[in-house]
């Protein structure tokens, strides 16, 4: 999409790339931080006591955790990059 803008400037193909990188595991930690919020307020709301809504509940919180744990893994491939981008 920007390839003449790094051509024009001399930047290097990898460095291209990592800066890429990293622009598209911020933008995934944008949508998990949207879905973990999202999915926060739906284990709220489904905190009832019958069978399969507490089913389902258990599921949303799987899926909360499941969630916090991704942002995890991306926020170090995000500081990674970062400390690539910056040498």
């Amino acid at each position: 999409m920007h390839s003449f803008t790094h051509a024009e400037a001399g930047v290097s193909e990898a460095l291209w790339a990592q800066v890429s990188a990293l622009q598209d595991v911020r933008s995934a930690m944008t949508a998990l931080d949207t879905a973990g919020a999202a999915l926060v307020g739906l284990v709220d709301d489904s905190d009832w006591r019958s069978d399969g809504v507490r089913a389902l509940n258990e599921l949303l919180r799987r899926l909360t955790e499941r969630t916090g744990e991704q942002r995890g893994a991306l926020a170090i491939r995000e500081w990674e990059l970062e400390r690539a981008v910056a040498q």
